[in-house]
């Protein structure tokens, strides 16, 4: 490396941000959220099913859940990731309400900062797009340093 490019220390105030949808229910399979969401679920996990697979003493989902992330980058601002996940669910706003009657319906957002600080806005008009579709916000906050617990 040339010795005039001058490299920058990490900064002390770096954020993450993450976001997905999440779906559950005790009635509902997480299987059938997708077919009649028509949208591929990144994790599924069953009513019923072990919660650490790997152990067959571990205790058992009480709830089906359907889980969609944004498949933004963890650096992309929040606000980004909630409009990919709105657009990704506008096609099937009818099919989310019926589902909302059976379903827990979440916006599942995540942040943290290297240095325990920071925030985010979130546009109104947003918001109200988010409020159209019947999803609950919930806002998971993170400690410096746990971006890999997400």
């Amino acid at each position: 490396m040339s010795e005039d490019v001058m490299m920058e220390p990490p900064s002390a105030d770096r954020k993450w941000t993450a976001g997905s949808i999440r779906l559950a229910s005790c009635t509902v399979s997480a299987r059938e959220i997708s077919a009649r969401l028509g949208i591929v679920a990144d994790k599924e996990f069953e009513r019923g099913s072990l919660m650490s697979p790997r152990n067959p003493a571990s205790a058992r989902r009480k709830n089906s859940a359907w889980i969609r992330r944004s498949g933004l980058a963890n650096d992309s601002d929040l606000a980004d990731h909630v409009r990919v996940l709105v657009g990704l669910l506008d096609g099937c706003r009818e099919e989310l309400a019926r589902l909302s009657v059976d379903c827990r319906t979440e916006l599942f957002l995540g942040f943290g900062s290297e240095n325990g600080q920071g925030g985010c806005a979130l546009p109104a008009d947003l918001l109200a797009d988010v409020a159209g579709l019947g999803l609950d916000i919930v806002l998971d906050l993170y400690p410096p340093g746990a971006v890999d617990d997400w």
